[in-house]
């Protein structure tokens, strides 16, 4: 049987990785959308 600790700490690790996943995901598509903004905004000069 698991324990209280082990489920928690699968749990939190989990939980814990899937918000690093979308925080990591969100700034690399703002990154992205502004580089891009820039790159396109050079490109047309």
């Amino acid at each position: 049987m698991e324990s209280n600790l082990e489920s928690n700490l699968e749990s939190n690790l989990e939980s814990n990785l899937e918000s690093n996943l979308e925080s990591n995901l969100e700034s690399s598509l703002e990154s992205n959308l502004e580089s891009n903004h820039d790159y396109n905004l050079e490109s047309n000069l």
